[in-house]
């Protein structure tokens, strides 16, 4: 009897450690999911990445591929940062020439999958003094992200990738978008309130990356320093631009932190302008995608005021 009330007792302590054991592995991968057990992604710029943390969650692990302060149009991957991306899942990229580096990372992680984010998005062609002329079948401008209206369907996009590749967390995503959502769109309002009452429209650009931007919120890019990134303007170019500054009474040019302002720099003094610096990616200061919108356009705001 004693032996069988002790063998009892000892089957209950393990069944109680059985269960004990099984439920805290339970709820660390449903409820707590830890850096091994989420959804592995990555993100080719810093504010896509952000959109698809927003959207993600805690369900998402996304990495930024671009260095911080590192241009998209001039980047090459280090061996480092393709043997990094082994364990990724879904790669996130915007396509059209801007991050077409991407492609030794993927070509080197089996089995993973590469979201361009531009579905249903109404593309914008450059116009033809705005071609890289070492680019001549890059037709299209690709930096789509930067109004609100394109950063939902984005959104969108990124929320349908993630319920594809990890349908058990629908829900969470699906709530998650909605409440993005409804922040983009009180940031899209709020930037149009801001621009709205401009009495000046016209920028003059170190890089042509604010076509859409501009577009969306009432502004006019009548002209750009660098047609290609990192190539100076010809002599034709330059008295193009000086042409402009004075038609328009520009007296500021607006910059790119991941340009170098050595060759623009010249130009501003020659004119007694000013220079103002936009960002078109937020990874030097790390900025999420609204705090990088706001920044954008109150720093157009208190330049054009």
């Amino acid at each position: 009897m004693k032996k069988s009330l002790a063998l009892g007792i000892l089957i209950g302590i393990v069944a109680v450690i059985a269960v004990f054991i099984f439920v805290t592995r339970y709820s660390l991968l449903v409820t707590k999911p830890t850096s091994d057990t989420r959804l592995q992604a990555a993100a080719t710029i810093n504010p896509l990445a952000d959109i698809v943390s927003q959207i993600g969650g805690e369900y998402v692990n996304v990495t930024t591929i671009l260095p911080p302060g590192a241009s998209p149009h001039t980047f090459e991957p280090a061996p480092e940062q393709i043997s990094s991306a082994q364990n990724v899942k879904l790669f996130f990229a915007i396509g059209h020439g801007l991050d077409s580096w991407l492609k030794p990372i993927v070509d080197s992680v089996p089995n993973s999958l590469t979201v361009t984010v531009d579905r249903n998005i109404q593309l914008r062609d450059l116009p033809l003094d705005q071609r890289d002329v070492d680019q001549p079948n890059q037709t299209v401008d690709p930096h789509y992200w930067l109004t609100v209206a394109n950063a939902k369907i984005i959104s969108q996009n990124i929320a349908d990738a993630l319920t594809q590749a990890d349908s058990i967390h629908k829900d969470a995503y699906a709530a998650n978008l909605s409440s993005y959502l409804a922040k983009l769109d009180q940031l899209d309002k709020d930037i149009k309130a801001q621009l709205s009452s401009l009495s000046k429209h016209e920028l003059i650009t170190h890089h042509n990356a604010w076509g859409y931007f501009s577009d969306a919120y009432g502004l006019k890019v009548v002209g750009t320093f660098e047609v290609s990134p990192g190539k100076e303007p010809t002599p034709q170019q330059i008295a193009d631009l000086q042409s402009k500054v004075k038609q328009y009474s520009v007296t500021t040019i607006f910059s790119e932190p991941q340009l170098s302002d050595q060759s623009l720099k010249p130009f501003v003094q020659d004119l007694n302008l000013k220079i103002a610096v936009l960002d078109p990616e937020g990874g030097i200061n790390n900025m999420g995608y609204i705090d990088l919108m706001r920044y954008n356009a109150k720093t157009i705001a208190d330049a054009l005021k």
